[in-house]
Parts: C-alpha cells; sequence; structure tokens
C-alpha cells in the first residue's frame, strides 16, 4: 500500500485533502507519523487497530517494573540475601518444571529448602521465624501474575543487576507495608 492510500486510509480523508494537509498546509503530524511509524506498522494498525512492536514494547516495561516491586517487597519481608536466593529458587523451578511456573512446586520448594533459601541451621532457634518468613514470602508469590513469575524466571540476573541501582523509582510506600507486616507475626 501507498504512504498516500494509507493515510487516506488513517485520517479517512479523499487523497487531494492528503496533498493539500502535506504540501500546502504543511501539518507536523504527517512529519511525527513518517518518523515514528514504517508503512508495515500504519498497515498494521489500520487491519488490526493496534502495532505489535509497541504493544511487546508496553509489556516488557509493565513486566519488568512488576518484577522489580516483587524483588524490592521480598527483600523488605527477608533480607537481601533471601530475595536473592528466592529469585534463583523461581529460577530454578521454573527450568526443573519444563520452562513452567507451577505455584505448587514453588511452594513445595519454599518449605523443603531451609537450607537453601534461608541458610538456615539445626542450632538456630528461630524457626517459628523462618516458618512466617516462608508463608509471607510464599504469600507474595501467589499474588503475583504468573507472567510476572515466569519474567522473573528467565531473567533473575538482570533483576538481580538493577536492584543495585540507586533508584527511588521502584521504592513505593506499598514496598514498606509488607516489611512492617512481616515484623508483626
Amino acid at each position: 500500500m501507498t504512504r498516500e492510500k494509507i493515510m487516506t486510509q488513517l485520517f479517512e480523508f479523499s487523497s487531494p485533502t492528503y496533498y493539500k494537509w502535506t504540501k500546502q498546509d504543511k501539518r507536523k503530524i504527517f512529519d511525527l507519523l513518517n518518523y515514528a511509524f514504517t508503512n508495515n506498522e500504519l498497515e498494521e494498525f489500520i487491519k488490526t487497530g493496534k502495532i505489535d512492536k509497541i504493544e511487546e514494547l508496553g509489556n516488557k516495561t509493565y513486566l519488568f517494573d512488576s518484577s522489580m516491586k516483587f524483588y524490592k517487597t521480598a527483600k523488605h519481608i527477608s533480607n537481601f540475601k533471601v530475595a536473592k536466593n528466592l529469585l534463583l529458587l523461581l529460577e530454578n523451578n521454573y527450568k526443573q518444571n519444563n520452562n513452567s511456573v507451577i505455584i505448587e512446586k514453588i511452594a513445595e520448594s519454599i518449605y523443603k529448602s531451609d537450607k537453601e533459601l534461608f541458610e538456615y541451621f539445626e542450632n538456630d532457634k528461630n524457626i517459628e521465624v523462618v516458618t512466617s518468613m516462608k508463608l509471607a514470602l510464599l504469600n507474595l508469590i501467589q499474588k503475583q501474575d504468573i507472567f510476572v513469575l515466569e519474567y522473573i524466571s528467565k531473567n533473575r540476573k538482570e533483576i538481580e543487576k538493577n536492584s543495585l541501582k540507586k533508584s527511588a523509582k521502584y521504592l513505593n510506600k506499598i514496598d514498606f507495608l509488607y516489611s512492617n507486616n512481616f515484623h508483626r507475626i
């Protein structure tokens, strides 16, 4: 499809109007459309009402932001080391289950993993604290969308790396509420 045909369908006007707007009036909207979109992308929008490239970009941002919030909340519920071990546990569980997230298997792994997750040994007397922490972490996992858990499992290293950056963007008031609730248990 030609650019003229695309624009006439997109704006629902005639070819003479298109030429008037682009040649005589020199409207900036056409500069923007030429700058930002290819013919194929605009055709895709006309046919489907969306552009896949933009949809994917929005989904990645949402998944990354949700994953960062999850990790920060896990750190507030427990501590840095436990949160890092939790991400590793999620990644390993994902791989062991043929690249799929199964909440029941994750719960099983959390309750069986005193040494791996909490680096907890027999001589520790804080069994109640560890048990309540397990419950709080499992509750956090159950509240997550499966797609977020899958993203975390696939991108653990990126999440850990980005969490080290000093950024208030991911710190919200809600992050601290989980921490306060855990200490009350």
